[in-house]
């Protein structure tokens, strides 16, 4: 039975603490499911005259323009992948392109009619990109010190605020020695407009594509990209410029979302600077103000600022570092990682015919655990939260079912306990050990799978779909702010998917509709032990020859 819509808790404070901020964090996971009578609250049609500007613009400001990535100076995928660049590249304006442009920047424009549209190497729910990105340099690889909008559109460094001397000094204990900083940001309102009150999750998913897509960029180039974790949200609004409240339309909000160490050479975790230091913002030059995404706002989505502020809280941090594990199955040296981070592509449709091997699939899932120092995971990764559920339609050796892969072995019992008893949970042959690949239930559920995927078809016309569940409750246990975490995880594996499906010459997309508890029923899960967070298809994309494909800047790619 469907259950009713959920209503907004008007009781639910602006600025909870700690215990209101995870029940409403309870509530707006629960009231932005979709069932299959009643989807999600959003807009009832779409007003395309005011579909926000995709990308984030300050007016007139200077710019540093960047140097094109460059094919010839990238290494293999394989290389990349398996951890085998050991040697840093110097930070410079050359290397500062090639880590955006293998990251955040246009890889290419697509044309329809009258229609244009920028695709980039990192996905985003509906091509929407709620996220934006900030370089804070200290005079650091040829980049004058100052805080920098990463403008996409133009790759290039948007200046935003110049340092003076004597600030730079103060800043510089703070920064990574020989590196720089990377913010990442949020626009809600780009999401909202088209998904409404999900919009959050998206956001969530997106950072953490954007992040694994910094870290393999960082990989190329021997370098390491870690997130500040301690550093308060305040702290990062100050540092980029996102406090600046008059600056910003007031119905388009941009939060700070993540802090990155990036360079060669990330040194101990930095710690945040003193209310002394950021006082001193304010006194330096500030460049522009954020221009309207959209003539008009004809909804208010208000829970996403409630959910917003509840994950702003602090998490109280309890990580245990991930299992060890032999290293990966490696990959064919045959792709140069430009060419494949450059070339990946969110499918539309899948053939419904093309398949993957067993080995390839066995590469593909060992790549999705996390093994300190390879990318997208980190140097230190924590112990994952997000496991996954797939469906095999096509996957030649294997047999046609639903299979669960559990990324940390502790996750088995609880994983257990929470699904039907039935299943069976049987072993894999010629697995390699350190797979904690299982058998639930054999049978065909290809039609299964699309039919939880809101009933979109490409779910089971793949090798395979998958869903990602979190440890919902056991996260939660750390503070709302856990449940970003999650998400962000979820859409790390995500990134990971992608890549590894390019490898393999196949190609995937992310699946951001489904009928939330429909899945839950069919494990049996009736708690909130596990919920489901976020859903993917690898197999053969189907092209549309009638849409144009044009370079992703004024000259081509550099070669």
């Amino acid at each position: 039975m469907m259950p009713p819509p959920v209503p907004i808790d008007a009781t639910l404070p602006s600025t909870p603490d700690v215990q209101e901020a995870i029940r409403l964090i309870r509530h707006y996971h629960e009231r932005t499911k979709h069932y299959p009578g009643r989807y999600a609250k959003g807009p009832e049609g779409l007003d395309w005259d005011d579909q926000p500007a995709a990308f984030r613009d300050y007016g007139e400001v200077p710019c540093l323009p960047l140097p094109l990535p460059k094919r010839a100076s990238a290494p293999t995928f394989a290389e990349v992948a398996d951890g085998r660049i050991h040697t840093a590249t110097a930070m410079n304006r050359d290397s500062i392109g090639q880590l955006f442009g293998l990251s955040l920047a246009i890889s290419a424009w697509k044309r329809y009619g009258n229609a244009r549209w920028a695709l980039r190497c990192n996905p985003s729910s509906g091509n929407l990109h709620p996220t934006e990105a900030y370089l804070l340099s200290g005079g650091s690889g040829e980049i004058p010190a100052g805080l920098y909008l990463y403008s996409a559109e133009a790759h290039s460094l948007a200046l935003r605020c110049r340092y003076s001397p004597d600030f730079t000094a103060q800043l510089a204990p703070h920064l990574p020695e020989d590196g720089v900083l990377v913010g990442l940001s949020s626009i809600a309102w780009r999401e909202a407009w088209k998904y409404g009150e999900r919009a959050w999750r998206y956001c969530q998913l997106d950072l953490g594509h954007a992040l694994a897509c910094l870290r393999y960029a960082t990989a190329s180039l021997g370098w390491h990209a870690e997130p500040l974790q301690h550093w308060k949200g305040s702290e990062l609004a100050a540092l980029t410029g996102l406090d600046r409240l008059s600056e910003f339309p007031a119905d388009e909000p941009e939060r700070p979302e993540l802090l990155l160490a990036v360079g060669p050479i990330i040194g101990n975790p930095k710690k945040p600077p003193g209310a002394h230091l950021l006082s001193q913002l304010s006194e330096q030059e500030w460049q522009g103000e954020a221009r309207r995404l959209s003539p008009r706002h004809d909804h208010d989505w208000a829970i996403i600022d409630q959910v917003a502020a509840a994950t702003a809280t602090s998490v109280v941090s309890t990580d245990r570092p991930c299992d060890s594990y032999p290293p990966p199955l490696h990959h064919a040296d045959s792709a140069n990682a430009f060419d494949l981070i450059r070339s990946r592509r969110s499918a539309q449709y899948m053939d419904g015919v093309t398949g993957m091997s067993k080995p390839e699939f066995f590469r593909l899932i060992d790549h999705l655990l996390p093994r300190p120092g390879l990318p997208p995971w980190g140097r230190n990764p924590a112990l994952p939260q997000v496991h996954l559920i797939f469906f095999l339609h096509r996957v030649a050796g294997l047999e046609d079912g639903i299979y669960v892969l559990y990324r940390h072995a502790d996750a088995a019992e609880s994983l257990k306990a929470a699904m039907l008893q039935q299943f069976e949970w049987r072993p894999v042959q010629d697995c390699p050990s350190h797979i904690n690949l299982r058998l639930l239930y054999p049978r065909n559920a290809q039609h299964l799978a699309a039919s939880l995927a809101c009933r979109q078809s490409i779910a089971g016309d793949g090798a395979f779909c998958v869903a990602m569940l979190g440890e919902f409750d056991a996260a939660l246990k750390n503070g709302a702010s856990a449940y970003s975490r999650l998400m962000q995880e979820a859409g790390t594996v995500g990134q990971a998917l992608y890549l590894e499906a390019e490898a393999a010459g196949l190609q995937g997309t992310g699946i951001g509709c489904f009928f939330d508890d429909a899945l839950h029923d069919l494990l049996g899960i009736h708690d909130d032990s596990f919920q489901v967070l976020y859903q993917f298809t690898v197999g053969k994309a189907l092209v549309d020859i009638r849409i144009a494909n044009e370079p992703a800047y004024l000259e081509s790619d550099s070669t």
